[in-house]
């Protein structure tokens, strides 16, 4: 599910405790439709961003079906070439030919796959260290990359096992693109010091993080040479409500924090 339709939620299960606060100053309400607006205009600035990701994602999906449907047709003339495998000329002759169009399909297959692996390696940098460190998709990266380093007439060889790797790392990050993450990461200041970090994903859109002492915070955004994060100490305490909204299921709550341009 998607982050846009998940936060909600939060929102408006928050409203009632607002509620209850016996000291909401008289002009709460113009606060709260006022944060709402901001909240509401925040989501569709990050479902712009899901949306470019999801047609970009329906690029590789189709890539994917033709793939697919080659190799049922390709496994159909297998089968039919080694019902014709013995006969007489005509049946010799029809099997070269069969042997001819087979080669083209594979030809092409293999074609459609290189395709779909230089699409799927293009999007690599957006992907955020968690999701790359994860065994399945770090080894489906690592094949992928394995797959675009083979010489040009090795290129035709492995093609089903190739399509495979590459429809299941697809996969993987699509599951990670529909959910919100919190992973702890070592982060580095402007100074050069260490922090321990807790780091919020909201798929591959946007990160918060923030350290233990909550007087260190960044905010992270993809780019085309990878994710860059800003230094946003003002954020922290935020960022804090964030994480401990994020990580417990008794204390959300609404945090308004902002959307950085990367």
């Amino acid at each position: 599910m998607r982050f846009f339709r998940l936060i909600p939620g939060v929102v408006f299960a928050t409203i009632p405790l607002m509620a209850q606060e016996p000291e909401a100053p008289s002009r709460g309400a113009d606060e709260l439709r006022t944060s709402v607006r901001e909240w509401i205009e925040t989501m569709q600035k990050i479902q712009e961003e899901e949306d470019n990701w999801e047609k970009d994602r329906e690029v590789l999906q189709g890539y994917k079906e033709g793939l697919e449907k080659e190799i049922e047709d390709l496994k159909e003339q297998i089968e039919r070439a080694k019902t014709r495998k013995d006969g007489g000329d005509k049946q010799s002759l029809d099997k070269l030919a069969e042997r001819d169009r087979f080669a083209a399909a594979q030809d092409e297959l293999a074609r459609q796959l290189q395709v779909l692996e230089k699409e799927l390696a293009a999007k690599l940098p957006l992907f955020p260290e968690p999701l790359k460190q994860t065994p399945k998709v770090a080894q489906g990266i690592e094949a992928l990359q394995k797959s675009l380093q083979l010489p040009e007439d090795k290129k035709t060889e492995d093609v089903s096992k190739r399509l495979f790797n590459a429809v299941e790392l697809l996969a993987d990050v699509e599951k990670f693109q529909q959910s919100v993450h919190v992973h702890p990461e070592l982060r580095k200041d402007s100074q050069g010091r260490e922090f321990k970090m807790q780091m919020v994903y909201f798929g591959l859109a946007m990160a918060y993080g923030v350290n233990e002492d909550g007087n260190f915070a960044l905010v992270g955004r993809p780019s085309e040479s990878g994710w860059q994060f800003t230094e946003r100490n003002d954020l922290a305490p935020q960022i804090k409500t964030l994480v401990a909204s994020a990580t417990s299921e008794k204390d959300s709550s609404f945090t308004r924090l902002p959307l950085v341009q990367p």
